[in-house]
C-alpha cells in the first residue's frame, strides 16, 4: 500500500504540460551546445532548439544559459518524448500577427529596402519578415536606382498578406496617397474663405499657378494674379517660390480650392477716375509695345493704352519707331473707364500740334522738299516735317502715263514737290511733282498741228487700233481703219510693238489732250472732197467708235477718240457720204 502511494506521488511530480505543433512557449535556456540549445519548457524532456533556428535579431547570434526565450513548437517525437522548437518562427508568428493587424486596420508599417527584383520591384525587410514592393508602387519621392535606394528605411502600406502562401506585398505609393488624403481632410476642416496662407508654387500653366498650401494644391487663376489682365502668369513667379495667397472659395467634395494673390491688396481701379481725370498729365513706364499701340504702367496693376494714332502727330508704320519697353514717358489722360478697367492715353498731345498753322507754313503754290515715306497704288506720301505728310496722287507724279508710283519714286527718297491744296481740318495736303515740270502737252501744241507728219514707235496694240509715241510724254491713236489702205481684221496683222512708223496727224483734242493719227492717208493720193448726198447708215461704225472712246477715257492715254475728231458729224453719215 505504501509503495502504491509513492508511485502516485512520483507520477504527480513528473506530470508535464501537453503541447501541440505550432504552440508558442516561454522557456529557459538550460544548456548551449555547438549545434543546439536545450530549453526547459516544462515538458518531460527539454525542448531542442537548433542553432539555425535562433532569432535573426540576436546580436552576433549569441544566447546565454538561464536566458528566458520564446519558442514555437515545430515537431513532437512522441516515441522519444522530444520536442523541437524554433525561436525564429516564434519571432515570425509574433511579427506576422502585428502585420496582420496593420493590414486589417490599414495602418502603415516601417521597413528597409534591401534589394532589387529584376524588372519587377524590390525586397523589403519588415523587421525580419520579407515583403515585396512592386516597382510601380515605389512613389515619386524615392529614387528608382537600387544603388541609391538600398538601405533606405521608409513607411509602407500592406496591399496583400497571406500567412499560408507567405505572400506579403507592400506599397510606398499607397502610403503617400493615404497621408495626402489625411492632410487634405485636415486642411479642409480648417479652411475658411478669406483666410490668408503661405504656400509653395508647385507648377505654372498658361491659365494660372498651382500652390501647395499644406499637402493640397489650390489654383490661383491668371485673373487672380493681378488687378490687370494677364494672358499668362508673369515670369516673376517660379516653381518652388514661397507665395502668400488668400482663400476665395473651396469645395471639399470636388476637392478644389480657389486662391487669389491680387486680393491681398486693395483694388487699384477703385476710384481711378478721380485720380486720373481727362486732361491730366502723368508719368509712367512703357511695359509693352504692340502693333496697335503701347501700354504704360501708371501704378501697380494699372496700365493705360497709347493708341498708335496718339503716339505722334505723324503716321508711324510701327509703334516701336516712337517708344520702346522700359521708356519713361509723360502722357495726357484722354479717358478713364473704371468699370471696364481702361485708360486711354496720348503721347502726341504733350507736344504742339504741327497742323495748327499748317496753312501759313505751306501756302498753295509753295515749293518744298520732303522725304517719301510710303508708296501705294494711288500715290506717294511725302513727309514735310515731323507730324506732317502730304500726298502726291499718281496723276500728279508726271505729265505722262504712270502705271504705278514705284516707276517714279522710291521710299526714303528726297523729292521736291509743289503744294496744290491744304485742308487742316481733314489734315490733308495735296502735292504735285509734275506741276514743277513744263506741260508736255503745251509743248506739243506749240510744235505740231493738223496734217503734220510725225515719226514714232508703236507702244501698245488693241483690237481697235495701235498707240504710237510722238514725244516722250504724248501718244497718239492710229485707229484700225487708219493703219492700211486695205481692209485688215486686227492691227496685229500689220503692226507689232516696237515698230518705228510714220503717221499723219488727223485730229487733235486739246481739252482731252488726245491725238488721232493715220498711216493710211500717207499711202493713198489725196482724195477730192465728196459731194453731199443723202445719208445712208452702215452698221458697225458707231459701235466700234463707242468701244474706242470708252477705252480711251478709262486708260488715260493722251489720244483722241474718233467721235472727238468728227465732232457733231456721226460716223455713219461720214461713211455714207464717202460711199455715195
Amino acid at each position: 500500500m505504501e509503495e502504491k502511494i509513492k508511485m502516485e506521488e512520483a507520477f504527480s511530480e513528473s506530470d508535464v504540460k501537453l503541447y501541440s505543433r505550432g504552440d508558442t512557449i516561454t522557456g529557459t535556456v538550460v544548456q548551449v551546445n555547438q549545434d543546439e540549445v536545450l530549453v526547459d519548457i516544462g515538458y518531460k524532456s527539454e525542448g531542442i532548439l537548433p542553432v539555425s533556428e535562433l532569432s535573426p535579431f540576436r546580436e552576433d547570434g549569441k544566447i546565454e544559459e538561464g536566458e528566458e526565450i520564446e519558442v514555437l513548437v515545430t515537431y513532437i517525437d512522441e516515441e522519444k518524448g522530444t520536442i523541437y522548437a524554433s525561436e525564429k518562427q516564434a519571432e515570425y508568428e509574433k511579427r506576422i500577427e502585428s502585420l496582420e493587424e496593420a493590414y486589417r486596420n490599414g495602418t502603415p508599417v516601417e521597413g528597409e529596402i534591401t534589394g532589387e527584383v529584376k524588372n519587377a520591384g524590390y525586397h523589403v525587410n519588415l523587421d525580419g519578415i520579407r515583403a515585396f514592393l512592386p516597382g510601380s508602387h515605389l512613389g515619386n519621392d524615392l529614387p528608382s536606382a537600387i544603388d541609391k535606394l538600398k538601405g533606405t528605411r521608409t513607411k509602407f502600406k500592406i496591399l496583400e498578406l497571406s500567412r499560408r502562401e507567405k505572400n506579403l506585398v507592400v506599397s510606398h505609393k499607397a502610403y503617400l496617397k493615404d497621408e495626402e488624403r489625411k492632410r487634405r481632410e485636415e486642411l479642409f476642416s480648417t479652411l475658411e474663405v478669406g483666410q490668408e496662407i503661405e504656400g509653395t508654387i508647385r507648377s505654372i500653366v498658361d491659365f494660372g499657378i498651382f500652390v501647395d498650401i499644406g499637402g493640397f494644391e489650390g489654383l490661383v487663376h491668371r485673373s487672380e494674379i493681378a488687378w490687370k489682365d494677364l494672358p499668362v502668369p508673369p515670369p516673376t513667379y517660379k516653381v518652388g517660390d514661397k507665395v502668400k495667397v488668400k482663400v476665395i472659395d473651396f469645395d471639399q467634395e470636388k476637392e478644389r480650392i480657389s486662391l487669389s494673390i491680387k486680393q491681398l491688396r486693395p483694388n487699384p481701379w477703385k476710384g481711378i477716375a478721380d485720380r486720373y481725370p481727362a486732361g491730366t498729365r502723368v508719368k509712367g513706364t512703357v511695359v509693352s509695345v504692340t502693333d496697335f499701340g503701347a501700354f504704360v504702367e501708371l501704378e501697380q496693376d494699372v496700365e493705360g493704352l497709347i493708341h498708335v494714332s496718339e503716339l505722334s502727330w505723324g503716321h508711324p508704320e510701327n509703334p516701336k519707331e516712337i517708344v520702346q519697353e522700359g521708356d519713361e514717358v509723360e502722357v495726357v489722360v484722354l479717358n478713364c473707364d473704371e468699370e471696364a478697367h481702361r485708360i486711354s492715353l496720348s503721347l502726341r498731345q504733350t507736344t504742339p500740334d504741327p497742323w495748327e498753322d499748317v496753312e501759313a507754313k505751306y501756302p498753295r503754290g509753295q515749293r518744298v522738299v520732303g522725304e517719301v515715306t510710303k508708296i501705294t497704288d494711288f500715290g506717294a506720301f511725302v513727309k514735310l516735317e515731323e507730324g506732317i505728310e502730304g500726298l502726291v496722287h499718281v496723276s500728279e507724279l508726271d505729265w505722262g502715263r504712270v502705271n504705278h508710283p514705284r516707276e517714279v519714286l522710291k521710299e526714303g527718297e528726297s523729292v521736291e514737290v509743289k503744294v496744290l491744296n491744304v485742308d487742316p481740318k481733314e489734315r490733308r495736303i495735296s502735292l504735285s511733282i509734275r506741276a514743277l515740270k513744263n506741260d508736255p502737252w503745251r509743248q506739243f501744241m506749240e510744235q505740231y498741228s493738223l496734217d503734220d507728219v510725225v515719226d514714232g514707235e508703236i507702244t501698245e496694240i488693241k483690237d481697235f487700233g495701235a498707240f504710237m509715241r510722238i514725244t516722250n510724254d504724248v501718244e497718239g491713236l492710229i485707229h484700225v481703219s487708219e493703219i492700211s489702205d486695205k481692209r485688215i481684221a486686227t492691227p496685229n496683222d500689220v503692226l507689232t510693238i516696237g515698230d518705228k512708223v510714220q503717221a499723219k496727224i488727223i485730229g487733235i483734242n486739246e481739252e482731252k489732250k488726245q491725238v488721232r493719227l493715220s498711216i493710211r492717208k500717207l499711202l493713198a493720193p489725196p482724195e477730192p472732197p465728196p459731194s453731199p448726198r443723202p445719208s445712208r447708215k452702215r452698221s458697225g461704225g458707231k459701235k466700234r467708235d463707242r468701244v474706242e472712246r470708252l477705252y480711251l477715257e478709262d486708260s488715260g492715254h493722251e489720244t483722241l477718240s474718233m467721235r472727238d475728231l468728227l465732232g457733231d458729224t456721226p460716223l455713219e453719215e461720214e461713211e455714207t457720204t464717202q460711199d455715195n
